[in-house]
């Protein structure tokens, strides 16, 4: 059964002259939102510098074409205290800004307690197994992605290391087909072990079936075991896809991969992955008090980008997920 609001959602995108991306085509979101922490991390401030510092290696010419329609194409070459004046880059600088460091942090605390195992669902340009090879190093490392975006990783690791770390293992697939369970065996997984997974700027691009599918594949993972992921509510996601000025519509849709599923607002976030195996520890939306005085605020108590009237219809919320 359809829940009302998917319906909405549903209607919303029938109007929408939607292209599906090729398979041989890489994420053009993916790339933006490496472009976005590349600007973040040239931020003069430690107080709000991005730490994804391999952001702007990991875009050559080639992959910054692809985005060309956005303005935050042009940024990663400017000074950050200009880009973030313009209020189409502005949310898309914020959202990664805080979701970098959010999923860093949690990294970080779950290797300590003990996890040895690292899964990163849509990993993009992900640069964590790169630039965090010390706290990796006795953790494996799988990525997963489809193929096309996986190929134009691979050739960055390589211009740049000559060979990836060898804890990470590459797992191309497509998680709109193939069952994650299925993608996870043949990539090596132990599920006895706990484990930390990562599905960044993810959730919203998939249809409903697929995202539960892969929650409850995550949700039989070991008991101790961790999940950051991020989302956008039901409504907004609604709204988002029927305001043709919206960036979902402008960009996401026009690159071929669309907003499809928002997190029902009732019975709650906790009711909800609560009951697909998930006990909630952190709920922190992007635009929220906690996350701008913990990830936004300069050392002179200004805020990135303050002052600047910005508009974005689906605001972003991370959490933080134990499996129960």
């Amino acid at each position: 059964m359809i829940r009302p609001c998917a319906v909405v959602v549903l209607g919303a995108l029938a109007l929408l002259p939607l292209r599906a991306l090729d398979p041989a085509e890489s994420s053009r979101v993916s790339i933006a939102a490496a472009a976005a922490r590349a600007v973040g991390s040239h931020d003069p401030d430690p107080f709000t510098r991005n730490p994804d510092w391999l952001a702007g290696p990991f875009l050559s010419p080639s992959e910054l074409a692809l985005i060309s329609s956005h303005p935050i194409n042009r940024a990663v070459d400017q000074d950050p205290r200009i880009s973030v004046q313009d209020p189409e880059n502005l949310p898309l600088i914020r959202l990664n800004d805080v979701r970098t460091r959010f999923i860093d942090d949690r990294l970080q605390e779950s290797l300590r307690a003990g996890a040895v195992q690292v899964v990163i669902l849509g990993a993009g340009l992900d640069s964590r197994a790169y630039r965090l090879r010390a706290p990796l190093e006795k953790a494996r490392v799988i990525e997963i992605d489809k193929p096309a975006t996986q190929e134009m990783k691979k050739r960055r690791v390589h211009d740049i290391f000559g060979a990836p770390p060898p804890n990470v293992t590459y797992a191309p697939a497509d998680i709109d087909r193939e069952k994650l369970a299925d993608i996870l065996r043949k990539a090596g997984f132990r599920p006895s072990e706990r484990t930390f997974f990562i599905w960044e700027g993810g959730s919203m691009h998939h249809a409903e079936r697929v995202v539960l599918e892969v929650l409850r594949a995550i949700a039989q993972s070991a008991p101790g075991s961790r999940m950051v992921m991020d989302f956008a509510y039901e409504d907004d996601v609604a709204r988002a896809v029927k305001d043709p000025n919206s960036p979902q519509r402008r960009y996401d849709a026009a690159w071929g991969e669309p907003w499809l599923f928002g997190v029902p607002r009732h019975p709650g976030v906790e009711a909800f992955f609560r009951d697909l195996g998930f006990e909630l520890l952190e709920l922190m939306p992007v635009d929220g008090p906690v996350a701008t005085r913990r990830y936004l605020t300069h050392r002179d108590l200004s805020i990135v980008g303050q002052g600047l009237d910005i508009y974005d219809p689906a605001l972003i919320t991370v959490v933080d997920l134990t499996i129960r």
